[in-house]
């Protein structure tokens, strides 16, 4: 593999240092757009050739070129213009607005760019201004909010883990991984990982090797038309990333983008600070709860001996974190003549946590270019190297320093607790306020005692060679590659008393490598004045191979030999390796016919073959028809109509699904007298499984009002999902636990909104507003498979017994808890001793999927200074707060302060009728009302300020000579992220980003997650 990848970067280089050298000549000038305002981003390419620059903050721009021609200057929402050169060095440029938008152009399946008027599916592009305008190095969660029809959730914290949904779930085993192309080639998301409900961590895996400063563009492909040319692996919908290409520039054109940014833990669960340590209002010191006396800043023997004022310690999970402190420096180099251009791009960046030692790195090498070698020869390649380092990645769940905090008695001091541990004997020995218990830790002492560490080293990158038969018939061949090695150390420090195999070690190493070789066969030609005909046909052989060593040591022999050699036993080192490989090939071919260029068709087909399924269900074929209609172009409309266009598309995709489940494997072992041993795996394959089917349609409508001051982009999707692959429960005389198996239909229906307003259009002053709007409604339709009938499929149970659920004929994603015992006219029923019954059987309390979801942007400028919003929002949508419910029987929360601290009888009847009168102490009343899901159920719905900047592009023609021989353009931004919530309902926590894992079911929980962080700083951009 390392030759192939030297033998691939040798071929870029050589290729791509070929510049050819001549004599130049340049023109310079100012665009602008028709109120005088300057328009950067604006492009200038020479007619014919690939010689082309962008302007700068300012508009202006400055380009080369060794012989005469026709300069094109566009840019999306204008009227393109053309302009010979004519031995002119000057050129300024008025662009018109194009209030129909007819000529806006976006990326497609296969990298194919296509004007949007001849799309018959709903396609949002994002530009990477719009992207980085947080400085958020994520790229995957700075798309939250401006995207419709894609929901975001998150957990972890800097580099943690994110969950994509793109109209909803449409499995029933989280098998809604979306697709993700840089550049033409599949870019693997891979190795995330997510805590658990007691433990873990949370890593985002692949997609933080992306790096935002290098995106021109991300198309977001979410029905079935649009990703049917990916085949299987684009079912789930799939984001296209363009990344910026080389522009000509006077001379080396040299980028900088940098940014610095502070953040700060900023929301915790409501925790009453009225009352400490004991029982039934009675201090005691060994207590593990909060049911003690309210705090009087008298002195009280503490749990270290010290005679200590009683007085709550506010504050004290937030005062545990720190402040995170963020930066990222990225450089750019590009040049090219009129036969080709490249650009090259370092960028390092560096993320603190709000955790003690929790950081993220990342660097990235990125190396693009395109050369014109003859008439009819294009070559384009890319290569990148992308390190990226995380350490120390905090733990969620029960077993959490956030767990830990939430439990502990309120008046427990920091000061006491840190750090952590006591050296005796040469040993750390944690400090504990209580006797060992799991539940009851010193959030110190774990965070010095575990370690976690890992490390990924990546080589991306693609060749392309474009072939020009003649004016209409061209041939694309495509090389991708993605070759990574990921490296992982996890373990224990320290010895304690709650695990006896503590210290640990652990490590793994794994190498993954995925081949893409495509061809693509294209044929355009006009026929007559009225009609366009188009027709491709491509082939794509896809190789993935996974490699995986992992190895424990068991419990060490002391603290200081923290590696796997330093087991206390040797014969406690076990090591394992997991290989797969997985293999698609694949066929397809698309047509494009239009008619007088308002009406458009397309129509899509592909076939793949799947390693992964039986020889005799491996085949499946998925085609697609869509149909675009310019209602304003076919008829006269009113004059306030600027632009009106029909749209309807239907495909069918499919998807295999994991390697080895067709085909019984078995895991070699060693035993006794070092013979080798085999194992079954603990699910029963099927040879008869089928691929899942996907079938969606949808209509939509585009309509620009009044110029364009007014737009609505709106849609209606239908989709379902058959042959659900799942694990099905077995009996357990069959030897396995459950069998795979095709099992139910999963339907999701919905509509999205997309609306643009511009109030405001003045010189130097201009206000825009974007709002996007989605809801989406997920059932099981059916649920059956031929083993048994069971009624509902279970997503996930957490320790109490709460389950997330998808019932058959029900919305996915019902949350199933216990509730109180309620009479005929609903008051709550409580027995003989005063306390709440709790209803046995679990019911129906929430469901995890919103109302809808959506997104508000601003965009305001006025003369140099720009000012950027964006709101999230969510509304409907239930929540369980497990959180609150584990750190309410201990009487931390602020909840136990709303019926006081004194006996008191609950509202309620007992079950004869009669009204109670039972005395309940507060105590024994909120433990057993921590049991009872239905009273910590809220409504998950939200608006939060997610990102704001505010910038200023400095002229520079302000700057004094020195600088503006120097600099062509420079901008300073202030930048928020997260800053508040204008309304939430849990109590203190949010519920975008709440829980410990990004599991379809786990969305139901708010529990311990990585505190959410307000986040603060400026950047800088300076093109040079």
């Amino acid at each position: 593999m390392c030759k192939k990848m030297l033998n691939f970067l040798v071929i870029v280089f050589l290729f791509s240092s070929g510049t050819v050298l001549a004599q130049k000549k340049s023109i310079s000038g100012v665009i602008n757009d028709e109120s005088g305002m300057p328009v950067p981003g604006a492009n200038i390419v020479l007619k014919g050739t690939n010689n082309g620059v962008i302007t700068d903050f300012d508009g202006n721009y400055t380009i080369e070129f060794s012989e005469e021609g026709i300069l094109e200057y566009s840019m999306l929402g204008f009227v393109s213009q053309s302009i010979p050169t004519n031995g002119q060095t000057v050129i300024n440029v008025t662009l018109i607005e194009d209030v129909q938008t007819l000529n806006e152009v976006v990326v497609t399946a296969l990298g194919i760019k296509k004007e949007k008027k001849a799309l018959g599916y709903s396609v949002q592009e994002v530009s990477g201004d719009v992207l980085t305008n947080g400085s958020n190095g994520n790229v995957s969660t700075a798309l939250q909010g401006k995207v419709a029809g894609v929901e975001i959730t998150t957990t972890g914290g800097v580099g943690g883990n994110t969950r994509i949904e793109l109209r909803g779930n449409s499995s029933l085993t989280d098998n809604n991984d979306v697709l993700w192309v840089v550049d033409g080639v599949p870019f693997s998301a891979g190795d995330s990982s997510d805590g658990g409900l007691f433990n873990g961590t949370s890593n985002g895996g692949g997609l933080l090797d992306i790096n935002p400063d290098d995106i021109e563009s991300m198309s977001v492909l979410k029905g079935g038309s649009a990703a049917a040319l990916y085949g299987s692996r684009g079912a789930n919908g799939v984001v296209v990333v363009t990344t910026k290409s080389g522009k000509q520039s006077s001379g080396l054109g040299i980028s900088y983008t940098g940014s610095v940014m502070v953040s700060n833990a900023a929301y915790f669960l409501d925790l009453q600070e009225q009352y400490g340590q004991g029982n039934q209002r009675v201090y005691d010191e060994n207590s593990t709860s909060s049911w003690g006396p309210i705090f009087d800043g008298s002195l009280k023997t503490s749990w270290t001996g010290e005679e200590l004022a009683y007085v709550a310690e506010k504050d004290r999970l937030k005062n545990f974190t720190e402040m995170g402190v963020s930066s990222k420096h990225t450089f750019s180099f590009t040049n090219g003549n009129d036969k080709g251009s490249y650009r090259a791009t370092v960028s390092k960046e560096w993320n603190e946590g709000i955790f003690k030692n929790h950081e993220v790195d990342k660097l990235n090498y990125d190396f693009k270019s395109s050369y014109q070698i003859n008439d009819w020869l294009n070559m384009d390649a890319k290569a990148s190297y992308i390190k990226n380092e995380g350490s120390q990645r905090p733990n969620q769940g029960f077993y959490s320093a956030v767990s830990y905090f939430n439990a502990m008695p309120a008046n427990i001091r920091l000061v006491d607790l840190a750090p952590g541990y006591d050296i005796v004997n040469n040993e750390h020995i944690e400090k504990l306020y209580t006797t060992a218990n799991a539940n009851f830790r010193n959030p110190y002492f774990i965070q010095e005692q575990t370690v976690n560490s890992d490390e990924r080293n990546r080589f991306f990158g693609n060749l392309t060679a474009n072939i020009s038969f003649s004016e209409h018939l061209k041939l694309r061949l495509r090389y991708g590659l993605d070759n990574y090695r990921y490296e992982t150390v996890s373990g224990y420090l320290y010895a304690d008393t709650v695990n006896d195999q503590r210290p640990n070690y652990n490590t793994s190493e794994k190498f993954f490598s995925e081949e893409n070789i495509e061809a693509l066969l294209s044929y355009n030609n006009d026929f007559g004045e009225d009609f366009s005909f188009g027709m491709s046909a491509g082939a794509n052989k896809m190789n993935n191979n996974s490699d995986e060593l992992s190895s424990s040591s068991g419990k060490l022999i002391s603290e200081d030999t923290f590696f796997l050699s330093g087991a206390e036993d040797a014969s406690t080192i076990s090591t394992t390796e997991d290989f797969s490989e997985r293999e698609i090939q694949s066929v397809y071919g698309f047509v494009d016919l239009s008619y007088k260029d308002y009406l458009f068709f397309n129509a899509t087909a592909r076939n793949d073959w799947s390693s992964a399924l039986p020889a005799d269900n491996n085949s499946y074929f998925y085609p697609s028809a869509s149909l675009s209609a310019l209602i304003s172009e076919m008829v006269e409309m009113p004059t306030w109509i600027s632009y009106l266009k029909l749209r309807g598309s239907w495909a069918e995709v499919g998807k295999d699904t994991d390697p080895y489940n067709t085909t019984q494997v078995y895991t070699l072992g060693q035993g006794n007298y070092n013979l080798t041993t085999t194992s079954e795996p603990n699910n029963l394959v099927n040879s008869d499984l089928k691929p899942e089917i996907s079938s969606s349609s949808e209509v939509g409508v585009d309509l620009r009002l009044f110029k364009g001051l007014l737009g609505f982009d709106f849609t209606y999707y239908d989709e379902k999902t058959k042959n659900q692959i799942a694990v099905v429960s077995l009996d357990q005389s069959s030897g396995y636990s459950g069998r795979y198996d095709n099992l139910g239909l999963i339907t999701n229906r919905g509509i999205e909104l997309m609306t643009t307003i511009s109030p405001i259009r003045k010189d130097k002053f201009r206000v825009d507003l974007s709002l996007n709007f989605s809801k989406n409604k997920g059932v099981v339709e059916e649920l059956s498979t031929s083993v048994d009938d069971d009624e509902f499929y279970t997503f996930l149970t957490d320790n109490d017994g709460v389950q997330v659920r998808g019932t058959e004929g029900e919305r996915m994603g019902d949350i199933f808890g216990y509730a109180y015992v309620r009479d005929d006219q609903g008051s709550i029923v409580v027995g003989s001793d005063g306390l709440p019954i709790v209803d046995d059987e679990r019911q129906v309390l929430g469901n995890i999927q919103p109302d809808f979801n959506g997104g508000i942007g601003l965009n305001v400028t006025y003369k140099n200074f720009s000012l950027n919003t964006l709101f999230a929002v969510q509304q409907g949508g239930e929540i369980y707060s497990l959180t609150e419910a584990s750190a309410t029987g201990s009487g931390n929360t602020l909840k136990t302060l709303s019926l006081g601290r004194e006996a008191f009888v609950v509202d309620a009847n007992f079950e004869d009728g009669s009204a109670n009168t039972v005395l309940v102490e507060p105590e024994a009343y909120w433990e057993k009302v921590s049991g009872i899901t239905e009273e910590f159920i809220y409504d998950a719905s939200y608006m939060k300020l997610s990102e704001i900047s505010i910038g200023y592009n400095f002229p520079v023609s302000t700057l004094g000579k020195k600088a503006q021989s120097m600099l062509s353009s420079a901008r300073i931004s202030l930048v928020g992220r997260n800053l508040f919530y204008v309304y939430k309902n849990t109590p203190g926590t949010v519920p975008d980003a709440s829980s410990y894992s990004t599991s379809y079911g786990a969305k139901a929980f708010d529990f311990s997650p990585v505190p959410v962080s307000r986040v603060v700083g400026c950047s800088l951009n300076l093109k040079f």
